[in-house]
């Protein structure tokens, strides 16, 4: 099928590495320097056809950076994180097409220890969130963005493994109760990718039949060709859509570096963004 037959959405997700300062402490750097360049590069997306209709965001911890990015040429977003917490959960969604019946799912608190401390894993409300999008062909159908826990060591060794994976399961099962049969897209910084045995065959269990830029899976989003990164961790950030679609590219986003004004290069995250166009038959509306 040819892409003329089909009606085409592009997605983006991407980890910000968005940190908030800790006292004199800085645990992104950046980070202001990082949101404006950005912001610059939602509008350009957002201004032409071209450009991602969607765009999943993680790890906006700081609320004048969600201000910034709400404004940042999107004519929608999601924004559910609490007003009152100094950390939430981060997470925004962008849209050139209406949202409306925005959710949020929050997953169960960790367990507070001296590494879920250290980490800041135990403060973060780690949650999914989900809007209705209404396509002006295609009709309404489901986006849905979440942030996993972390890991910080080898998978043998992952305390946090057992957390990840119920929450792969509560995102998995509620995304899907939401869409009904609609349309879905989900996404975001799962934390884990096709290295990761076993959340990967979960993967393929929970989301049977969704599809996604199989060469994508030999992609690294946490890369050593990043100037925040030292080492390959694989493929942690992902994009798939539901059987109505069909998958049609897929690729590295926010990879190439900017500069500052001392010509110094850094990249927008510490996290490559990872993009997806998907394409609906072009028939009757999903609605």
């Amino acid at each position: 099928m040819g892409t003329a037959e089909l009606i085409l959405i592009s997605v983006l997700t991407l980890n910000i590495w968005g940190l908030p300062r800790a006292g004199f402490k800085v645990l992104s750097p950046l980070r202001e320097e990082r949101v404006k360049e950005l912001c610059q590069k939602l509008k350009k997306a957002a201004a032409t056809p071209e450009g991602w209709d969607v765009v999943f965001l993680q790890e906006v911890w700081v609320k004048e950076d969600r201000e910034i990015l709400s404004k940042c040429g999107y004519s929608e977003s999601v924004d559910l994180n609490e007003k009152d917490r100094l950390l939430d959960h981060g997470l925004m969604i962008l849209s050139r097409y209406p949202l409306s019946a925005s959710t949020r799912l929050t997953y169960p608190a960790l367990r507070f220890d001296s590494e879920s401390g250290e980490n800041g894993e135990f403060f973060a409300r780690k949650s999914a969130i989900a809007a209705k999008l209404s396509h002006p062909k295609a009709g309404e159908l489901w986006v849905s963005n979440t942030h996993l826990v972390s890991f910080y060591d080898e998978e043998s060794r992952d305390k946090f493994y057992d957390s990840r994976r119920l929450q792969f399961t509560l995102f998995a099962n509620w995304s899907k109760q939401l869409a009904g049969k609609l349309p879905l897209i989900v996404g975001g910084d799962w934390n884990f990718g096709p290295h990761n045995k076993g959340l990967w065959v979960e993967k393929e269990n929970l989301f049977s039949g969704f599809v996604s830029a199989r060469e994508g899976e030999k992609i690294c989003t946490i890369s050593k060709s990043n100037t925040f990164q030292s080492e390959d961790l694989g493929k942690l950030d992902h994009i798939m859509a539901s059987t109505h679609f069909v998958s049609v590219r897929g690729g590295l986003a926010m990879e190439e570096p900017v500069r500052d004004s001392n010509q110094n290069e850094f990249h927008i995250s510490d996290h490559f963004g990872w993009t997806e166009v998907f394409g609906l038959p072009l028939k009757t509306p999903f609605q």
